[in-house]
């Protein structure tokens, strides 16, 4: 019976690498190749994995905080009142 060959998985890309592309990745903007090779490293490397993770999980707690609502547009006369109204607390 002949012994089967065991080769060890070499990942394309190196751990700084995917902690680079590692939202690009998340957000899918990334291409076939660079998703392929990223998903290689993550299935071999379970301290990528961890840290992958964790970004996902912060952006998704990110994504459920209230949006912040626009700069109003008289933002330099409520700067103002907002001075005044400093102004007479002090006085």
């Amino acid at each position: 019976m002949a012994q089967e060959e065991v080769k060890e998985v070499v990942p394309d890309i190196t751990c700084q690498e995917v902690a680079q592309w590692a939202s690009a990745y998340l957000e899918e903007h990334v291409g076939d190749e660079r998703k392929r090779q990223i998903a290689v490293h993550l299935a071999i490397c379970a301290g990528c994995e961890t840290y992958v993770n964790h970004i996902a999980t912060v952006r998704d707690m990110i994504r459920l905080l209230p949006r912040v609502e626009d700069i109003p547009s008289d933002i330099v006369g409520l700067r103002q009142a907002f001075i005044d109204r400093l102004n007479c607390r002090r006085s």
